[in-house]
């Protein structure tokens, strides 16, 4: 007789893929939209003020719907020290290689998050490393080495230090992945994410201060930078946020990591479109080869019937 809990235990694997996939697509679109708007400003203004409305959209949906949930005083640094990584270190190195690379090959570079994340989760004994993940890693590994091997020189110059600022905040992202989990499933996905991004978010703010022009021109839009910042905050911060939180809490720090191939389809897509960035074969082989991996690393086999 089968396990009446395995139809439930894949429910949620594939309920929390889904919502893994839903934030990766919205990371996609601010691929493309960072790209768009990164030459009117700096990567720090931005960041700071996508994430802050992003973090202040959250807050008020959340006191409307459970008001302010209290939080151990043992957990406030570590949640808050996850937020400077997430929301402070992640988004300027973001934004930053976006001034540098192209929208397909900063996506796809960061589809490649499950190598920093399942190095962080095993050598931290966060999950165990099985050999269908490994297998994943080596092949999303290989996506981002095609990727890499494109030439373009003319329309991004400087696209090598990008893909290197695009590592760094592969990497913050994947400790705050490995690490968010517990406080996630603690508190809610909701609470973690709001305190973690208004934190984060507003940290960086004072650091623009004295090292960028937040207040004396890196945010003078026009209607349309406006329109692309609200789009880069709510859809792209707060929805995102929401979605990749739920996400953690219902699948393996791995698991929602490897869902992050599906950044790169929506940033290549919007960046066709917008950008006129070519799809080329190496990015099409790479993409292939980074959705390869997804399906490697979330790949059960059916335990045999005793």
């Amino acid at each position: 007789m089968g396990d009446s809990s395995e139809p439930s235990a894949l429910k949620t694997t594939l309920l929390g893929i889904l919502f893994g996939c839903t934030a990766s697509s919205l990371g996609g679109m601010t691929v493309a939209l960072t790209r768009l708007i990164i030459n009117e400003t700096d990567p720090m203004s931005l960041a700071s003020v996508r994430y802050f409305i992003g973090g202040a959209v959250l807050l008020l949906f959340m006191m409307a719907r459970i008001g302010l949930p209290k939080i151990a005083r043992a957990d406030w640094l570590p949640i808050l020290g996850l937020g400077v990584i997430m929301f402070a270190c992640f988004p300027f190195f973001f934004a930053r290689a976006l001034e540098d690379t192209t929208s397909a090959r900063g996506a796809i570079i960061f589809g490649s998050i499950p190598i920093g994340t399942v190095v962080l989760a095993t050598l931290f004994r966060v999950e165990k490393l099985t050999w269908l993940k490994a297998l994943g890693v080596l092949v999303a590994i290989a996506g981002a080495v095609v990727v890499l091997g494109e030439r373009v020189e003319v329309v991004a110059p400087n696209a090598l230090r990008g893909d290197f600022f695009m590592f760094l905040g592969m990497m913050s992202a994947s400790t705050f992945n490995v690490f968010s989990r517990k406080y996630l499933i603690r508190y809610g996905t909701m609470p973690v994410n709001v305190y973690a991004m208004l934190m984060g978010s507003s940290l960086l703010f004072v650091v623009a201060l004295f090292f960028a022009e937040p207040l004396t021109g890196s945010l003078d839009f026009g209607l349309t930078g406006w329109f692309i910042v609200l789009m880069l905050a709510i859809p792209g911060a707060s929805m995102m946020m929401a979605s990749w939180g739920k996400a953690l809490q219902l699948i393996t720090p791995t698991q929602a990591a490897v869902t992050v191939g599906m950044n790169p389809v929506t940033a290549v897509l919007i960046a066709a479109w917008l950008l006129s960035e070519p799809i080329s074969l190496n990015v099409v082989g790479g993409f292939i080869l980074i959705v390869i991996a997804v399906v490697l690393a979330n790949y059960r086999p059916k335990a045999s019937a005793s």
